[in-house]
């Protein structure tokens, strides 16, 4: 049984209900009874899910049919399912092998033309992915840039307020002492003063007044009418 491939290029999967039992001699078919009903109903599985466009489960019914029933049909399925779901690079891969097992089969040379379209959509693809790659990486090496910028600036603020806030403070308290009142003994110069009785000069004029005094006492009592106390001689008279 050879199915017609008009609607294959367009997406469609090869029917193989027939294909389960032929070419298969007597014995093997009884050997294999049981996987062939297996086969066959993961097929009509695949098939209707297939159908609705369930793709992922389509491809796993038709996986496990090709287990039980390595059928080349099965790979054709198989590829047309990655192909719907974008994985045209599988894809590619199913339609080779399907050609390297039936090379002859009616839908041979639409499945040839799968390969190239499939090779074709699938460096597209990767090229997509790679640009989008490159452009997820470019995002955050700027993201990285912008944040480490906006650090620099936030410590570049902190460090500037912290500088104006010392330099506040530091005019407060300078205002502040400069406000309050000379405490007693500071000179105008801030010195402190000592005490006037511990001052060399206020000593020493005390001393020279004294002595003064006592001069002036001594000079007013041996002044010119001062008489002496001594008893001297008595002079003879001439």
């Amino acid at each position: 049984m050879r199915s017609s491939t008009r609607s294959l290029r367009s997406g469609g999967v090869l029917a193989l209900l027939g294909l389960l039992l032929l070419g298969l001699p007597q014995p093997a078919r009884a050997e294999t009874a049981d996987a062939e009903v297996q086969a066959r109903a993961h097929f009509a599985e695949g098939n209707m899910a297939y159908d609705v466009g369930d793709f992922s489960n389509a491809l796993k019914s038709f996986t496990e049919a090709y287990r039980l029933k390595p059928l080349p049909g099965f790979l054709f399925n198989m590829a047309q399912c990655h192909r719907q779901l974008g994985q045209y690079s599988r894809a590619a891969f199913f339609y080779r092998r399907y050609l390297a097992l039936a090379p002859d089969e009616d839908s041979a040379p639409d499945a040839r033309e799968l390969v190239a379209e499939m090779e074709t959509r699938a460096r597209e693809q990767e090229s997509r992915r790679l640009e989008r790659e490159r452009a997820e990486r470019d995002r955050a090496v700027q993201q990285a840039r912008a944040q480490a910028a906006k650090a620099e600036a936030e410590a570049a603020a902190r460090r500037r307020a912290e500088r104006e806030a010392e330099q506040q403070s530091l005019s407060v308290r300078t205002t502040e002492a400069l406000s309050q009142p000379m405490p007693q003994g500071m000179t105008q110069h801030g010195a402190v003063s000592k005490p006037w009785t511990r001052k060399w000069w206020v000593w020493a004029g005390a001393g020279a007044a004294a002595a003064l005094v006592t001069t002036g006492v001594i000079m007013a009592t041996q002044g010119p009418d001062a008489r002496s106390t001594s008893l001297g001689t008595v002079g003879r008279p001439r």
